[in-house]
């Protein structure tokens, strides 16, 4: 069952139904039960909060970058064509693990994996064990040389998104921690162009995932890779291309050649003549916001 929000979004009443592969999966009741991921009841027509006081999950909306991200990537690994990634950047090797926000998809409980929550803790230490908020990769595939940390974004066509930029307050400083623990590794990641505050709130989700795949990379001994992934019918700050803002961040990095960017329209034309994808094709050509149709 589906209803519509104030603004016209459908939104399914069980967020399974939004779901094609792995429904039951913990991973997504996980992400469903928590707390400050709830769509407002008050978004919501007067007879279905009546029916629904306490509103729904983020995930149950059809416009849900996690939901996005986790039929496009869980459906690729159980077709075991990872490779469609791994080849747009150029490594030749498979993937032998997938995360899904630092959980392991093959293990069917609702718990962090245990390496990457002990990173989490050295580099957000004020959130140490989910105490508090910390960052949550939208993906990551592991393999035995490398990692992909992949940052999905989705937004409305025509319309103007901060894409990886930190909500709220302009006004609120960055951590210090961060700071402090960019300078534990090595080799150094910014140049010294790179201002900690303006640029670190600029491209906050892409610098923490950077700084977290650097670590991560250090503990698991392999090469790390960023990639962005973007609705290419939108634009980015002051109407920017995605690709302009993401030049921008590759030109504050010490190594630029290890940091990607595509879209989800080039994705689907890319799994157009697998068979295997064909339930993930159908679904993709029906998301409101992607414009395949």
């Amino acid at each position: 069952m589906k209803v519509c929000s104030r603004g016209g979004v459908g939104v399914y009443t069980d967020y399974r139904e939004n779901i094609i592969i792995d429904a039951d999966h913990p991973i997504l009741k996980w992400k469903a039960n928590k707390k400050n991921e709830r769509l407002r009841p008050s978004w919501f027509p007067v007879s279905v909060q009546a029916k629904f006081p306490e509103g729904f999950p983020y995930i149950a909306s059809e416009h849900s970058e996690d939901v996005l991200s986790w039929n496009f990537f869980r459906s690729l690994q159980s077709a075991g064509k990872l490779c469609f990634i791994t080849d747009l950047l150029g490594i030749s090797e498979n993937i032998e693990k997938v995360y899904f926000w630092q959980h392991d998809a093959d293990y069917w409980g609702e718990e962090i994996a245990t390496e990457i929550q002990a990173t989490l803790n050295e580099m957000e230490l004020w959130g140490t064990n989910g105490r508090r908020q910390q960052t949550e990769t939208d993906v990551i595939l592991r393999g035995s040389h490398h990692i992909v940390m992949v940052e999905s974004k989705l937004g409305k066509p025509d319309q103007i998104v901060e894409a990886w930029g930190r909500s709220g307050s302009s006004n609120r400083p960055m951590r210090p921690e961060y700071l402090e623990f960019m300078e534990k590794l090595e080799p150094k990641l910014f140049k010294s162009s790179f201002d900690f505050e303006q640029d670190g709130r600029r491209f906050y989700q892409l610098f923490r995932n950077y700084l977290l795949g650097a670590a991560l990379s250090q503990k698991w001994g392999t090469k790390f890779y960023l990639l962005a992934i973007v609705n290419d019918f939108n634009r980015n700050l002051e109407g920017r291309r995605h690709e302009e803002e993401l030049q921008s961040f590759q030109c504050l990095l010490e190594e630029q050649d290890n940091t990607f960017l595509t879209t989800w329209q080039e994705l689907f034309r890319i799994l157009l003549d697998e068979p295997k994808l064909s339930k993930l094709r159908h679904w993709l050509k029906g998301h409101p916001l992607l414009c395949l149709s």
